[in-house]
């Protein structure tokens, strides 16, 4: 059965939708919402560059095979404009201690969106891990389950 396309009608929009298919672990969802287009990129925390949507999409799978990953997304700075907008941000990802205990991982990210005939898609996802001199945002956690694995 076929999943009707949505038409994500801001950059924001998309965003959110992006972090919703990796707390689902939709791997489908996700996909969705990148550009069918052979430049497209991602480069996953120290990860190599993936480029093309087949590729980025078995990089996703490998990763989502884990299981879903909960992130919790922090603005820093957004570019908009009319066709494309490059967000800034840093990606909160809830993991599990070596006791179990659950902890947050910060990554600094930059996704790009395109605005096209079909609405807003992903055509880049870039990803590292925040040095350990950046400050931490703490929050509290209660609300989360530890995830293994860095996306």
């Amino acid at each position: 059965m076929s999943r009707s396309k949505v038409i994500h009608s801001s950059p924001q929009d998309i965003e959110q939708a992006f972090y919703e298919a990796l707390e689902a672990a939709d791997l489908e969802a996700l996909m969705d919402l990148w550009a069918d287009d052979e430049h497209v990129v991602c480069i996953h925390p120290g990860g190599p560059r993936v480029e093309g949507y087949h590729d980025v999409r078995d990089s996703w799978k490998e990763i989502l095979s884990a299981g879903a990953l909960q992130i919790r997304v922090v603005p820093v700075h957004r570019v908009e404009g009319v066709m494309v907008s490059v967000h800034n941000i840093v990606e909160q990802v809830i993991m599990s201690s070596s006791r179990g205990e659950p902890h947050v991982v910060q990554v600094n990210a930059t996704n790009v969106y395109h605005k096209g005939p079909n609405g807003w898609k992903i055509v880049m996802h870039h990803a590292s891990p925040a040095m350990d001199s950046e400050e931490l945002v703490e929050d509290d956690l209660s609300e989360f389950d530890p995830q293994p694995t860095l996306h």
